[in-house]
């Protein structure tokens, strides 16, 4: 069971590396799992309390940071399209956005950031430890720069973008660009309503 658990993080870890290498003007690159990556229950509860909503819900994730100019906004744009498409077709799909800046993304400051985007937007805050395992779960990556005991506030930060469809069991279904792959994950939503019934 370890042994299967280690084999898919690696397995993230590379195509979450491929996402971040790739090239902009690269061409969408949507990945359904054949063999979902199923996530532990701490994980599974940590998404749970964020979204405050119907447990039996798909989620979107996403990783970033609410002091990002460009890729973040305009991701949460995209998941909230992505959650009005799925309203229409009847499926139960949720979005939450987990901070990788928890220093400066207070709980205040996310609620209010969140909630520009969408109503039904939830976000996650967690700190030392515990983001670092959510993180690793997932293959994210975050780099700051010139963050340091004289600078605690205008720094930079990069991060890896991929974006993730988790099914209401708790596994991982599909790795995608929320600002590339709007148009595969549409099409998803509009034509292959058996792959959202479990």
């Amino acid at each position: 069971m370890k042994q299967a658990i280690s084999h898919s993080y690696y397995v993230l870890v590379i195509i979450g590396m491929l996402f971040l290498f790739v090239q902009p003007n690269a061409a969408a690159l949507t990945i359904v799992l054949a063999k979902p990556v199923p996530l532990e229950k701490e994980l599974i509860n940590y998404l749970n309390q964020a979204s405050n909503n119907d447990k039996n819900q798909w989620q979107l994730i996403m990783f970033g940071f609410a002091h990002c100019k460009d890729v973040c906004p305009l991701s949460l744009v995209n998941f909230s399209r992505l959650m009005q498409v799925a309203a229409k077709e009847r499926i139960k799909l949720g979005g939450t956005f987990v901070t990788i800046d928890p220093d400066r993304d207070t709980e205040a400051f996310l609620s209010n950031y969140t909630k520009k985007f969408d109503l039904n937007l939830s976000y996650l805050r967690l700190e030392g430890e515990a983001l670092e395992r959510f993180k690793t779960a997932f293959g994210a990556e975050a780099i700051f720069y010139t963050k340091n005991a004289g600078n605690k506030i205008n720094y930079q930060v990069d991060h890896s973008s991929t974006a993730f469809l988790v099914d209401p069991a708790g596994r991982i279904r599909v790795l995608f660009d929320p600002l590339q792959d709007m148009s595969d994950i549409t099409e998803m939503l509009h034509q292959k309503r058996t792959f959202f019934r479990l």
